[in-house]
């Protein structure tokens, strides 16, 4: 079981790429990093940067020095980052619940709590994260508190892409292809916003505002143009749908059959407003279930979202994932 697979034509088609970009020594800020009309995203601008923490902190900066904003509330379920990144800005974070009922993800009723403590909603930005892959129907709520509230919402999709459904909206997100996410590039972030003064202010501040001398900060977290465009490609081309959502979905529904048949709690996909087959959570103990010898138990469970909350306590969330790697294929249950 492999956990990183690449389809041939993918490989093919992005050494094509190197060879070229190689050949022309066009390998830092080019076309990928500055061309809007070669769009990463349909109908939104982008910018490739280093890692998905490097695009989360490029989306706070900007708040933090255009708006002033100077709290980040984030989720207590999502990866530590998320708490760390905002308070290398001077950004206080503040903690939003997760439950069950949200799909792991931020709960509205604790997002409109924070935001109704004095001051909070003026000073905040909210960061949403993804989780397994789940869009949560209640992320249409926190979209609107956020916006009758004047709060702006960056999306950490780490675990969204292939999520069709965030595009519909008007949000800034910050995608990550690390190794294991859903589209990996080994290391590497994407920008993603609607509004395109926004991203040429990030496109200045990634390049430390050396040409029109406005800003006052300023910072190198880029992509080279041999990631941005493994990264491109990740994003544009619809042949490789099949083998990085499709296969995925197929195997985590093989799963949730298991668990319907055999009674175990366990996250459902298909009461997701979207979803792209990153994880499939399952809320009964492991330790338990692997007595019943079922397939859900036959390979090592990936990596938890997440076994830790936000500040390192021990969850109030736990749950377990098994492998939905395209390289099962047709060995998974």
């Amino acid at each position: 079981m492999q956990i990183v697979t690449f389809p041939a034509q993918l490989i093919d088609a992005y050494l094509s790429e190197v060879r070229e970009l190689l050949e022309s020594g066009r390998v830092a800020e080019g076309r990928y990093f500055r061309d809007q009309g070669e769009p990463f995203v349909k109908n939104r601008h982008s910018v490739p940067v280093s890692s998905g923490g490097a695009a989360l902190f490029a989306l706070l900066a900007f708040q933090r020095e255009t708006a002033g904003r100077s709290l980040a509330i984030v989720q207590s379920n999502t990866m530590r980052a998320l708490y760390t990144v905002p308070r290398l800005l001077g950004m206080k974070p503040l903690v939003a619940e997760s439950s069950y009922d949200d799909f792991m993800a931020m709960s509205p009723l604790s997002l409109e709590r924070l935001l109704g403590e004095r001051g909070v909603a003026r000073a905040a930005v909210v960061v949403y994260s993804v989780i397994g892959g789940y869009l949560a129907p209640s992320f249409e709520r926190i979209y609107d508190i956020c916006r009758q509230a004047g709060v702006p919402l960056i999306v950490d999709g780490a675990h969204a892409h292939y999520l069709d459904l965030l595009l519909q909206v008007e949000v800034d997100i910050a995608y990550s292809f690390y190794a294991t996410k859903v589209l990996p590039a080994g290391e590497g972030g994407l920008i993603v916003s609607p509004d395109p003064e926004r991203v040429a202010w990030l496109r200045r501040f990634l390049t430390y505002d050396r040409f029109s001398n406005q800003l006052e900060v300023g910072i190198n977290l880029r992509a080279s143009e041999l990631g941005g465009a493994l990264m491109h490609r990740l994003m544009t081309d619809a042949t490789l749908l099949p083998h990085f959502k499709t296969a995925r979905v197929r195997i985590a529904e093989r799963y949730r059959a298991i668990c319907v048949e055999r009674g175990i709690r366990y996250l459902d996909p298909r009461a997701a407003a979207d979803y792209n087959g990153y994880k499939l959570i399952v809320l009964d103990a492991r330790e338990q279930l692997a007595l019943l010898g079922t397939p859900l138990t036959e390979h090592a469970p990936t990596s938890g979202v997440f076994d830790t909350d936000v500040l390192g306590k021990p969850t109030t969330l736990p749950h377990w994932c098994p492998p939905t790697y395209s390289s099962l294929g047709s060995a998974a249950p």
